[in-house]
């Protein structure tokens, strides 16, 4: 099984999130995703939506991205991807965004709010510069946009419409879509995976499980509670085995 697990850069302090990282990596993880947060997420459940929202409060800048990238390495990871909405990379200057995440290491940029029908040249110029644009996918979409992906080789899989952190089924749709774009991509299928059950079951037809708003809620408990994040993340990657 290889997961691929989502934190919120600035949530909840730069300390937070190393320990938090050390003990997803310690885990098993195998991939970070980490989230630029930003003020109006438009696919976030919850639990996200919060972290975020608390990260800007506290004062995160967008060029802070690259101290959690850092922290992410001194934990482990090898594989970064890099998550955030349009406005962000806009605002920055899109062509800068990308060089200078690629001189970070970052492997793939995902920006789910970015249609393919409209990126404006996020794509190609990501692909120009050797880092990986990751298109999202959602279960259903029709022929004529899938059509839209086949020069991406990561996608990232959206299992249900709406927004994260509620309970996705791994019903016979999802393994029908998802057994068909792995033919030709590299898949990472996320949204409400919050249980063994829904890992176990997803395992075999992607390249990596995203889980999310599960670790975020888990933080979110730890701090609440004033228990150590690692302990309280080491505890939550052990219940996904």
């Amino acid at each position: 099984m290889r997961l691929m697990v989502h934190l919120v850069a600035g949530f909840p302090s730069l300390e937070g999130f190393a320990a938090a990282a050390r003990a997803l990596r310690d885990g098993g993880a195998e991939i970070l995703e980490i989230q630029i947060p930003f003020s109006d997420p438009t696919a976030d459940g919850p639990a996200i939506t919060l972290a975020s929202e608390t990260a800007v409060r506290g004062g995160f800048k967008v060029r802070d991205i690259f101290q959690y990238i850092h922290a992410a390495r001194q934990a482990g990871f090898q594989r970064i991807f890099v998550m955030t909405y349009a406005n962000i990379p806009y605002r920055y200057g899109i062509k800068k965004y990308i060089i200078d995440l690629k001189k970070a290491g970052v492997e793939g940029l995902i920006v789910p709010d970015l249609p393919l029908e409209d990126e404006e040249g996020f794509y190609s110029l990501s692909l120009r510069h050797g880092i990986a644009p990751v298109p999202v996918a959602v279960v259903g979409m029709p022929a004529a946009r899938l059509t839209l992906l086949k020069p991406y080789k990561k996608i990232y899989v959206s299992l249900r419409s709406g927004i994260t952190g509620t309970e996705t089924k791994i019903s016979a749709e999802v393994k029908k879509f998802l057994t068909g774009l792995a033919k030709n991509h590299e898949v990472y299928g996320g949204f409400g995976i919050s249980s063994a059950a829904q890992v176990k079951a997803l395992a075999p037809l992607v390249h990596a499980v995203v889980v999310g708003s599960y670790f975020t809620r888990t933080i979110q408990q730890a701090v609440a509670a004033g228990q150590p994040v690692a302990s309280a993340v080491q505890a939550a990657i052990q219940k996904l085995n």
